[in-house]
């Protein structure tokens, strides 16, 4: 900057426009009156003051533009509104779904007022179970099955050769046990229901031994549930397509296991495939 020259930048403006301001008009001084309203001759006024009567022509004042924005902010504001809107929607939606009861949320997706009327204590509110993954068991089938007649089908006796397991609750191997199944068909779904019971035996010092039920269903397309059953086409069939979906329960006599097992309930999610059956187990807390 030169000297000499007043250049002075005001709060607000753009880079780059710099105003310049023209040389103010000279200090005039005030004439006060002789006396003041008491009679005492007034206080001497400084050497210079100024007279705020005096106007002044011919001065252009710099204008700033307080509306003068890029050409995009526009856009901007108008998104970051938006967003703000559908956060603040978001977020009163998860408040409603909060104070909501599960029974309450329950009778809100029940269709027909009658159906929504009878649904039992709306107002009661229930703990929801959740799951919690306990141990993966798996046994081999034997390779010879018995067969008896029930109804108008049969059942299929097959017992079990070897098998382990290991996960939270411990782990072992399984010394003994079978299961009986029975083919179902209704529509175009095919369904196998299956009650297995497994001997479980815990690989502590002095074992345990733990009796575990399972009951369930695995279900899927016909021509796929026909082909897991061919030991010829058994291995081009992904046995993760068919559901296979089991409830557990077991109890024992020994007492380092027995407050565990004895009066938990377990839901599983398993996987049968030619002679062998996967076991994923998760208990319902």
């Amino acid at each position: 900057m030169q000297q000499g020259t007043r250049e002075h930048v005001l709060p607000g403006t753009l880079h780059g426009c710099v105003p310049r301001f023209p040389p103010l008009p000279p200090f005039i001084p005030l004439q006060g009156p002789s006396e003041d309203g008491r009679g005492k001759p007034p206080a001497p006024a400084g050497a210079m003051e100024w007279d705020t009567t005096v106007v002044t022509h011919g001065i252009n004042w710099p204008q700033i533009d307080t509306d003068r924005r890029h050409s995009g902010w526009e856009e901007v504001e108008k998104n970051w509104t938006r967003q703000q809107q559908q956060q603040q929607q978001q977020q009163q939606s998860r408040e409603r779904e909060q104070q909501q009861t599960p029974q309450q949320a329950g009778a809100a997706g029940i269709k027909g007022g009658k159906e929504a009327a009878l649904f039992p204590c709306p107002h009661v509110a229930i703990p929801v179970p959740s799951l919690e993954s306990d141990f993966r068991m798996r046994v081999k089938l034997n390779a010879q099955s018995a067969s008896m007649a029930v109804g108008d089908g049969f059942k299929k006796w097959t017992t079990f050769t070897e098998g382990e397991w290991s996960g939270q609750l411990g782990c072992g191997v399984v010394v003994s046990g079978g299961q009986d199944s029975q083919d179902l068909v209704y529509g175009k779904t095919m369904a196998t229901q299956v009650e297995a019971t497994h001997r479980l035996k815990t690989a502590d010092e002095v074992p345990a031994f733990i009796e575990c039920k399972t009951r369930g269903f695995r279900t899927g397309p016909s021509e796929l549930m026909r082909a897991l059953q061919d030991p010829e086409k058994v291995e081009s069939v992904d046995a993760r397509l068919i559901q296979y979906r089991v409830t557990l329960s077991m109890k024992t006599t020994d007492e380092r296991y027995a407050e565990k097992v004895n009066f938990g309930l377990w839901v599983g999610s398993c996987l049968w495939r030619g002679s062998e059956v996967i076991y994923d187990v998760y208990k319902i807390v």
